[in-house]
């Protein structure tokens, strides 16, 4: 199972980040399209806000395991918080299409 927790800031409830982790396990390993759904959408979206965007994150990632770690230190920039929103979106409907294998749940940091 994959889990996805989203995290938010407490006051303005604007997305910093996200942390995915584990593996959907929906199919054999190299044809899980849950799992490289996932994976895609994380890694496109931290590599999207490292080009365009000058906001200062951090980021931890494990291969193996499935771990990904992604948050921005301080108030997202508009351009930031619009691919973040958008990583959002995307995590949600993943996980209300294939619910058996992924988990959404939201974090206030």
């Amino acid at each position: 199972m994959t889990a996805i927790k989203i995290f938010c800031d407490k006051s303005s409830h604007v997305v910093k980040g996200f942390e995915v982790s584990g593996h959907a396990e929906s199919a054999e390993y190299g044809s899980d399209i849950v799992c490289a759904s996932v994976s895609v959408l994380a890694v496109n979206t931290q590599n999207a806000i490292e080009k365009f965007c000058q906001d200062s994150f951090e980021q931890k990632c494990d291969e193996e395991t499935g771990y990904m770690k992604f948050l921005i230190k301080d108030t997202p920039s508009h351009d930031a918080s619009l691919l973040l929103a958008s990583a959002y979106l995307g995590f949600e409907g993943i996980a209300e299409e294939y619910d058996n294998f992924v988990t959404l749940r939201i974090k206030e940091v």
